[in-house]
């Protein structure tokens, strides 16, 4: 009986703690029409190799003629923020992309 009640009180304290332990991020990079396809999948490699997984991905127009903006939103371990810098800063050095932006994705109340 101890040892049930023992669990469960460690199931209710793991459980708080892995919401603090992950947020959303999301990352926005900017690239000529003809590449983006290509981008596409290469992030999706990279996620990959890293165990990251997206929760959502866009793809549309940006403001300038003939570019348009891959967003991606995942759901990323505070432990792998460092990759995910780390990955967002490789592919800004691409020179087919024009820009980078990323950060934390914050909730609206």
């Amino acid at each position: 009986m101890r040892a049930l009640k023992l669990s469960q009180l460690l199931k209710f304290f793991t459980r708080g703690n892995t919401s603090a332990q992950v947020a959303d991020f999301r990352l926005n990079i900017v690239c000529d029409k003809a590449v983006i396809t290509t981008l596409r999948k290469r992030l999706f490699w990279e996620m990959h190799d890293l165990g990251l997984r997206a929760s959502q991905v866009t793809i549309g127009p940006d403001s300038h003629d003939n570019q348009c903006k891959l967003s991606v939103v995942l759901n990323c371990p505070l432990t792998q923020r460092q990759d995910l810098d780390d990955m967002a800063l490789r592919l800004s050095q691409l020179p087919e992309i024009r820009r980078v932006h990323w950060g934390r994705r914050l909730h609206s109340a």
